[in-house]
């Protein structure tokens, strides 16, 4: 009979103790949840900014092949800057 109380303290801190690790694993669930959900954002958004520097890039790169092959709006003919012989 005196190892009743003893007995009575250990069952109630296992049921404690089990109320309390469940209570924790739902938090860090919850928390994980979060985590990847924030994550999943941060890599959409920065994917997005990629392709569109990547976008930025091609176009850049175009328009400069584009500028190389085209001829010049108004040729010099090498006699240099017109503006300074306007009279």
């Amino acid at each position: 009979m005196s190892y009743l109380p003893a007995w009575t303290v250990v069952v109630v801190g296992l049921l404690l103790l089990c109320w309390v690790l469940v209570r924790l694993l739902r938090h860090v669930r919850r928390f994980n949840r979060i985590v990847a959900a924030t994550g999943a954002r941060f890599t959409h958004e920065t994917g997005t900014i990629r392709a569109r520097s990547a976008a930025l890039r091609v176009a850049m790169r175009e328009t400069r092949a584009r500028v190389r092959r085209a001829p010049a709006d108004v040729p010099s003919d090498s006699r240099g800057r017109q503006e300074e012989d306007r009279g």
